[in-house]
């Protein structure tokens, strides 16, 4: 066989396996007939001699046969990998598997490689068409062969492009930047230049296929390479097309899907593609993948069309099954309603019913839960049996190895978010955390996220809120956004875990910070230092109060309240800067607004006090605007007496939150009355006996037994 024939050869293979193959009567032998009369014996002889003359005499080839030539072998190791073995598959496939791929079904690198080295060699003969296919072959298989030197092959046909400034069409380039993208070889230069010869066409029209159009955009969106000029360009044309027709579903979401990724969110372009596909009669054409990434992308662009979301979404519900969606397209489909905004019930309960009805969530990737979750809780959907099966997926896997830390925080915020309590799921994610060795990987969100949510969730454990309060502070200059060091603090002092050392560390942080608060975090952070009893001169001052008058009309009621605790510890001292009076007004006004709620454990210890000869009288409001359960006079000293219930303490511990800790403390020094309190775990214990609990508030309070 001649050079030419032998291209040919390894070319129509390709295009021969495409076909659909006929049913075989029986499992493929060596004693099979697949092909006229060759036995399987003849047939493997035969393409043993094509194989090794042609890699034998690869280095005597013309540009055109070598590239044609690689291309040919790639196709088919690509088909080849994507089918896998088949049962009852023809004896041909079976031998150009061998000769191809390793066990493994990885390619033969041995073989690419000296097609490669072959190829470098007379690199200087290639022009545009063989330099785009050589790429496209090599990335169709995934293989990037490296040279002795440490160069790559990809490294010299970026340097042959850019150097000879060979002009490309566009299915060329199309090819070339798909090419460098898909192994993840972003070449700055070589993209410039593609780009840049794109930008210099007079108009698109040799982009003669709308997949040029998609798979350019897809390259540099993937690789992470700008070029604002080529990605106006090319919305533009689309937007003044006449029509977008000629654009196949998954060209019109991979066009999306780039601009959002690169972030060039193109408002003109995205409400023409969106229109166009409303107008649409059916959706059917649409992939799932498809439908996933066109929703993806308008959320992650910020350019939410509802009218878009709404015809999408109706058509996933009226959908028969949602077998077809993979894990990553339901997460994405979920995070994009929820980040857009987009309230859709019948959607979210449709995904949820078809994860708790799957026997397994193991394809589901951390990151497709954690997304799905959050999805949940940020859009107010509650669905508890959903978080249930995914906590108990999560509870009964072996290892967490898999989930990385933004995993964890996702997960956790989404629980404590939707108010759906699973201790086993949040103690099982607290063990690895503080089992990890080192909590590098947590970005300054990370850790915020996941410590509010334990706070959030009254999760009790010690050991977790120590290992990232060290961690903490060993990074907190890399804490850069207020939120996450108000939500950081604020999770410390709710769950009363006064690290003095963590507050002092973030007190020149939290100052730098203080023009970019809300509203709730100025209020949580000021009430966060107050639990922790750590003054800070240098963030609670003039500055500060000047911050909290400018944004008075934004205050709700529970960060005014939060604000009243705060004026009321910080003025402790007079020197300390204060509210103005009318703010401390609104602030007290706030605080005492709660009406009163008197719980069974109240009235209890009420009646069992006036049973001793005491006269308590309930919700008693003091001075400082806290209420007393009861105050009672003992040999003419007024006692405060506090009913402790679950709300305050942390779980089911005997810690005090840090709402019970300031009220004690503040009660004590501004009130100046002693506060005793009555924990429910003591209550319980002593159950329905009377005498028993009359014995408990004497001995509180300092009274003779009744014995005595």
């Amino acid at each position: 066989m001649s050079r030419r024939d032998v291209c040919a050869f390894w070319t129509c293979i390709s295009k021969l396996m495409t076909k659909r193959q006929p049913k075989q009567r029986s499992k493929s032998s060596k004693n099979d007939n697949n092909i006229g009369e060759i036995s399987y014996e003849d047939m493997e002889h035969m393409m043993h001699k094509i194989f090794n003359g042609t890699a034998n005499g690869i280095g005597h080839c013309n540009a055109r046969e070598l590239t044609e030539t690689t291309l040919g072998m790639a196709k088919i190791v690509n088909i080849l990998r994507q089918q896998g073995k088949r049962r009852g598959e023809d004896s041909s496939r079976v031998i150009l598997r061998r000769l191809l791929l390793s066990k493994d079904l990885n390619p033969n690198r041995e073989l690419f490689k000296l097609f490669a080295g072959a190829s470098i060699d007379m690199l200087d003969q290639f022009d545009a068409r063989h330099l785009s296919n050589l790429a496209y072959a090599y990335a169709l298989i995934d293989c990037v062969p490296e040279f002795d030197d440490r160069s790559d092959l990809f490294d010299h046909i970026a340097m042959r492009a850019v150097e000879t400034k060979v002009e490309f069409n566009a299915q060329d380039m199309s090819n070339m930047v798909w090419a460098y993208a898909t192994v993840d070889k972003p070449h700055a230069v070589l993209f410039e230049a593609m780009g840049d010869q794109v930008v210099a066409f007079e108009h698109l029209g040799d982009f003669k296929h709308p997949q040029d159009f998609s798979n350019t955009l897809w390259a540099y969106a993937t690789a992470n390479v700008p070029h604002p000029k080529l990605f106006e360009k090319v919305a533009n044309y689309i937007v003044d097309s006449k029509s977008l027709d000629q654009f196949q579903p998954q060209h019109l979401s991979n066009i999306a899907w780039a601009y959002a990724t690169a972030q060039v969110p193109n408002h003109k372009l995205f409400e023409r593609v969106a229109n166009h596909i409303v107008a649409s009669d059916s959706l059917d054409r649409f992939y799932p993948q498809a439908l996933s990434n066109i929703v993806w992308a308008y959320a992650t662009a910020q350019v939410p069309n509802h009218k878009l979301l709404e015809k999408v979404a109706n058509h996933i519900v009226e959908s028969e099954s949602l077998h077809g969606f993979i894990p990553q397209n339901l997460s994405n489909t979920l995070w994009a309603y929820a980040t857009a905004g987009i309230n859709h019930p019948r959607l979210f309960e449709k995904v949820a019913k078809h994860i708790v009805e799957s026997d397994s969530l193991d394809r589901f990737k951390p990151q497709e839960l954690s997304n799905a979750l959050w999805a949940y809780s940020a859009a107010g959907v509650r669905h508890p049996k959903l978080f249930q099966k995914v906590a108990n997926h999560i509870v009964d896997s072996k290892s967490l190895d898999r989930f990385d830390p933004q995993a964890f925080a996702n997960i956790v915020w989404a629980y404590a978010t939707a108010d759906v309590p699973h201790p086993k799921l949040f103690e099982k994610l607290a063990n690895h955390i503080v089992k990890t060795d080192s909590l590098e990987r947590f970005k300054p969100q990370d850790f915020s996220n996941t410590m509010w949510a334990y706070a959030t969730a009254r999760v009790h454990h010690p050991k977790l809120f120590q290992k990232v309060a060290d961690a903490a502070i060993q990074r907190k200059t890399e804490f850069s956004n207020s939120q996450h060091v108000a939500n950081l603090l604020w999770a410390y002092a709710a769950m009363g875990i006064v690290d003095k050392q963590l507050f002092l560390s973030f007190m020149p942080t939290a100052a730098k910070l203080i023009d970019s608060y809300t509203n709730q975090g100025l209020a949580n952070i000021a009430w966060a230092y107050a639990v922790a009893d750590v003054d800070a001169p240098t963030l609670f001052n003039d500055h500060f109060i000047e911050k909290c008058v400018n944004k008075k009309d934004g205050f709700e009621t529970e960060a005014l309240s939060q604000l009243h605790q705060w004026h009321l510890w910080q003025t402790k001292e007079e020197s300390n800067p204060a509210l103005p009076i009318e703010l401390q007004e609104a602030c007290y006004n706030a605080f005492i607004s709660e009406e009163p709620t008197v719980s069974k454990l109240q009235d209890d210890v009420v009646a069992q006090l006036s049973s001793i000869g005491l006269d308590p009288k309930e919700e008693v409001l003091m001075g400082s605007g806290y209420r007393i359960d009861a105050i009672v006079k003992v040999n003419g000293k007024t006692i405060g007496i506090e009913a402790d219930g679950p709300s305050h303490f942390i779980g089911r511990s005997k810690s005090p939150s840090g709402s019970t800790i300031l009220k004690r403390r503040q009660v004590s020094s501004i009130d100046g009355i002693e506060l005793v309190s009555v924990p429910y775990l003591d209550w319980i214990k002593l159950r329905n006996d009377k005498k028993k609990k009359q014995e408990y508030l004497r001995k509180l309070l300092g009274l003779k037994s009744d014995n005595e």
